[in-house]
């Protein structure tokens, strides 16, 4: 199986590296299955559910077939290019300067309101200074990088920091809207700070990346829960089996180093400005910014991102006795958003937060930025009613929430 990895790995290479990666993968879970197979071999009895087949091995096909669906996928035509319909913020009134008296919603109302509100600052419950971004500030970012037109960008940019301290935002670049994990960069001179913000998943190579880049955190989820004391593999062991990369095997780059260049010449860019450089990303930009953070040790703030436990291992191979991303990265996740569950485990420092529409809507980041406004508002004085009216529902800042919301996954 491992041949088979190395061969798939080579063809893929050369010939279409975005759309058949996940091959080199699929190959490599299956070494890794036979191989726990034969370390445990009772694992291949058929038990309980799955007489026929043991339930490992039926895990083993589920994600499997899954990967090859993406592969089908990935052969259709997709259009990454989202448009700016309606910008999420109305601009602060003219001459607002940044409310150092501002507090929270949540903690007027007796209820408190989540660390990052303040930016974790424990010894305050109000802001420092206009000169700091708070998570509101770089949700905006991590949104913006999903629009096509730069035009679409700037309005949305421009949007968000008019009349406050941060306008006004330059775009030093942005990738083609056809780029796996589409990078922006994005500089405020008036606030001396720089901001990289990834893009999440929005065309079918994108979906490629995450299963070749997650699929042994995904497989890893699938053998804890599909087959009896799945749970009692240590995890160690599993993230040393699964944490192979067929690219390391061949002496080629990792999937993420492309994008980490580009991560590092915004970081020298900074350092010689004398910028502050913050890196943040939704979803799989979120799970590119872990990796990438945590290598170039650049606080980061990701949203719903996929996990980075087994990532950890392929990127820092087994020195991770400083804990990287538990020293760089803050992740903020849902309550009932169904990626982090289904994806591998968070070893980031993570705000859970509430949710109160479907499970696949609180993967989105609209809803998400209502729930920080409610609970948090915002000393900048920027407006959200319009936006979170059309998601949420008329009721949206009710301080104690009336309707469902999530609490737990499940």
């Amino acid at each position: 199986m491992l041949i088979l990895q190395i061969i798939s790995g080579i063809v893929v290479w050369q010939f279409s590296y975005h759309r058949l990666l996940i091959v080199s993968t699929v190959f490599g879970i299956l070494a890794a299955a036979f191989g726990l197979a034969k370390i445990f071999p009772k694992l291949v009895n058929g038990v309980g559910p799955c007489p026929c087949c043991s339930c490992f091995f039926c895990s083993v096909i589920v994600y499997i077939m899954t990967a090859m669906l993406v592969v089908v996928a990935g052969s259709l035509p997709d259009d990454p290019n989202f448009l700016l319909e309606k910008s999420s913020f109305s601009p602060a009134p003219n001459a607002s300067h940044f409310d150092v008296n501002h507090q929270a919603p949540g903690v007027l109302a007796g209820f408190g309101a989540y660390p990052i509100c303040n930016n974790m600052q424990w010894d305050s419950l109000k802001p420092t200074k206009g000169s700091q971004l708070t998570a509101l500030d770089l949700l905006v970012f991590a949104q913006a990088v999903y629009f096509g037109p730069r035009k679409d960008i700037q309005e949305e940019l421009d949007n968000a920091t008019l009349n406050t301290e941060l306008y006004p935002v330059t775009i030093d670049s942005i990738q083609d809207t056809g780029e796996v994990g589409r990078v922006g960069v994005f500089s405020m001179s008036n606030v001396k700070t720089r901001v990289i913000a990834i893009r999440g998943s929005s065309q079918a190579p994108d979906w490629t990346f995450n299963l070749d880049v997650w699929g042994p955190g995904v497989f890893h989820s699938f053998v804890k829960t599909a087959f009896p004391f799945g749970s009692l593999v240590p995890t160690t062991f599993a993230k040393r089996r699964l944490s192979v990369d067929v690219c390391e095997l061949l002496g080629l780059d990792p999937p993420w180093v492309r994008i980490g260049k580009q991560i590092q010449a915004a970081k020298e860019l900074s350092e010689k400005d004398g910028y502050n450089l913050i890196l943040t990303g939704h979803s799989l930009g979120g799970g590119l910014a872990q990796v990438l953070g945590s290598l170039e040790r650049i606080p980061t703030l990701v949203w719903m991102p996929v996990g980075g436990a087994f990532t950890a291992y392929r990127t820092f191979g087994f020195e991770v006795n400083e804990l990287p991303l538990e020293n760089n990265i803050v992740a903020v996740v849902p309550w009932g958003d169904l990626v982090p569950v289904l994806l591998e485990s968070l070893d980031a420092t993570t705000q859970h937060v509430g949710c109160t529409t479907s499970p696949g809507a609180c993967h989105s980041l609209s809803p998400l930025l209502c729930e920080l406004y409610r609970k948090c508002g915002d000393p900048r004085g920027r407006n959200v009613q319009k936006t979170c009216k059309k998601f949420i529902g008329p009721d949206w800042r009710d301080i104690p929430w009336k309707r469902f919301i999530w609490h737990t996954f499940f």
